[in-house]
């Protein structure tokens, strides 16, 4: 509780009935803050893909156009048969794959065991460096 700080007794008991009490309010204040808090919704990332319309369209030969082959394995990126660690490598080698021959198409291969966030951040940064179509290499599964 706040209390006044007063020199006279007689006062005290006036201004002892005055003051209000702010824990109750406190507490609320607590409550709506945690609430607002685990409420707040995350900020979510999207890429937007084109899924084929059929299965004709889905699973197509590869292209007899020259092509740029993007392996992306659990631990490291391949771009033309080069190994890359980094993700900041990759960027640096896929500008120069872009800038040297522009007209490749970009075939991206995932192995299984990838996460699906290692394939969005790879799509993500080809559609920001303005190539709006990838190919992505499918094995076809036998039944």
């Amino acid at each position: 509780m706040i209390r006044a700080a007063t020199d006279s007794p007689a006062s005290q008991g006036v201004l002892h009935e005055l003051a209000p009490d702010l824990t109750p309010l406190l507490d609320i204040v607590f409550i709506l803050l945690v609430f607002f808090m685990l409420s707040a919704g995350v900020a979510l990332q999207s890429v937007d893909i084109k899924l084929p319309a059929g299965v004709a369209e889905a699973l197509s030969p590869l292209p007899a156009t020259p092509h740029v082959v993007l392996e992306i394995q659990p631990h490291n990126y391949v771009l033309g048969g080069q190994s890359i660690l980094q993700f900041n490598a990759l960027k640096a080698a896929l500008k120069t794959a872009v800038a040297a021959q522009p007209e490749r198409e970009f075939i991206i291969a995932g192995d299984r065991e990838i996460p699906i966030a290692r394939l969005l951040k790879v799509l993500t940064y080809l559609q920001s460096q303005g190539i709006v179509s990838a190919n992505i290499l499918m094995e076809e599964e036998n039944n």
